[in-house]
């Protein structure tokens, strides 16, 4: 079974027997600014799809991203690039993937577009993104479908891009492009265990460092029209929902949102299929200049017990161990912590962590535990400058320990011929790093 605790820095379709399960997705792009490339200042777009293996497959050809408001591009052309198996890793009999235990399981479907250009300016209320498909599963449980087997409702992704205007007051062209949306670093988490504190970030991450904020959002219906102008709720609109949900408590547990972070905090006894809809905003110099929407229908499920009976419980983490001074914060929903702590722009940041686990199976042998590290200052092609490193010093059944090290970067601000340069950092801990845990037999 996959144990996740996290340290962070800083629908299904059903029509027919052979439906497409869609379990949620995202929108995004990049800018491309490397001076050596010939494709300087065009845009390339990327959208994730994510899908029950219990339905029929995807496509890998093309897909089609309408695009709304723009003078003169209407479609962007998206080819498939990669399939990959996300499912839960688990134990023995437990174990999910697409091929020989498809129930459970999930793949992500990567679509990639050629470069392009965007010629103008987006409008005030900017360009729109969309890829739709019809139609959402009636097992979700915190929708209002107008049918449990065959519900109507489909499914809409959307991401925007807004204008951005200079110090001296003028509006920048998006030909040549300028800004990259936000992407998320983490992968969709869709099957989770019902009676365990449960946090997650999707590691929201804006390759020109622009500053992020995080929001719940509506999950959309499929468009009323063919061709259709995006208007939210009017076209596509708005899925209401199953009472007691709500747009800010989608999902059972005392869901919360950090609104800095982008973490999602839970501990539900309740089962079920619940959608989420997060909305991540990028402001350039205090301006919104992105929006992306990741959806997410979420697994709950009563998770079994380790092979001699007894509860998998979660790994334990010590706090930060190193040269900053680190203040602790309890989640109110999950009772897990978080850390931060401030420092200097250009001061070295180091501190190792330890986890271990108790838990052993039938024969007294402790787990394996390993450590995946995931953020965008971690990777060598995102990073702005001087990358993050993670280094796992030890392991062995039942304990695991690393050290991060990072050499913070000046953070500047540039608005054409103005340059601010930001003196502190806030940096903040919470659920970066996935522990799993896997059986020594």
């Amino acid at each position: 079974m996959k144990k996740i605790l996290f340290l962070i820095f800083v629908v299904f379709l059903s029509f027919s027997s052979q439906a497409t399960h869609i379990m949620g997705g995202e929108i995004t792009w990049i800018c491309i600014n490397d001076p050596a490339s010939p494709n300087i200042g065009k845009y390339i777009f990327t959208m994730k799809v994510y899908r029950d293996c219990d339905g029929t497959t995807l496509g890998t050809g093309t897909e089609i991203l309408e695009v709304h408001s723009h003078p003169s591009v209407s479609q962007i052309t998206l080819n498939w690039q990669i399939t990959n198996d996300i499912s839960p890793q688990g134990v023995g009999a437990n174990c999910l993937d697409c091929i020989t235990n498809p129930v459970g399981a999930v793949q992500e479907y990567i679509y990639e577009s050629q470069p392009i250009t965007l010629p103008g300016i987006p409008p005030v209320n900017g360009w729109h993104f969309t890829w739709d498909l019809c139609c959402r599963n009636g097992a979700i449980d915190n929708l209002d479908l107008s049918s449990t087997t065959n519900p109507s409702e489909g499914f809409t992704l959307r991401a925007s891009m807004f204008p951005y205007t200079d110090s001296s007051g003028n509006l920048v062209p998006a030909d040549p492009c300028f800004d990259s949306s936000p992407i998320f670093k983490e992968q969709a988490k869709t099957i989770l265990c019902t009676g365990y504190p449960f946090s997650y970030s999707n590691l929201g991450f804006d390759i020109e460092l622009d500053s992020l904020s995080y929001s719940w959002d509506q999950p959309l219906d499929d468009p009323v029209n063919f061709p259709f102008v995006y208007n939210p709720p009017v076209d596509p609109p708005f899925i209401p929902w199953e009472a007691p949900y709500s747009i800010n408590n989608p999902i059972p547990g005392g869901v919360t949102l950090d609104p800095l972070s982008g973490q999602i905090s839970y501990n539900s006894n309740i089962g079920g299929n619940f959608v989420s809809v997060i909305r991540a905003d990028a402001f350039k110099c205090g301006q919104k200049v992105a929006s992306v929407y990741r959806e997410i229908q979420v697994v709950l499920i009563n998770c079994p017990t380790l092979p001699n009976g007894i509860q998998n419980s979660p790994p334990i983490i010590t706090a930060p161990l190193g040269a900053q001074n680190w203040l602790t914060t309890l989640n109110p929903s999950t009772g897990l912590p978080s850390y931060e702590t401030t420092i200097m722009a250009g001061e070295l940041v180091t501190f190792s962590v330890v986890a271990t686990d108790a838990d052993v199976n039938v024969t007294g042998n402790q787990q394996n535990l390993s450590l995946e590290v995931e953020g965008g200052q971690l990777d060598p092609l995102l990073a702005l400058s001087n990358p993050a490193t993670f280094t796992v010093t030890s392991s062995s059944p039942g304990n695991i320990s690393g050290d991060f090290e990072w050499l913070s970067i000046v953070i500047i601000c540039k608005t054409m011929d103005v340059v601010g340069r930001v003196g502190l950092i806030r940096l903040t801990l919470k659920h970066m790093m996935t522990f799993v845990q896997q059986m020594v037999l």
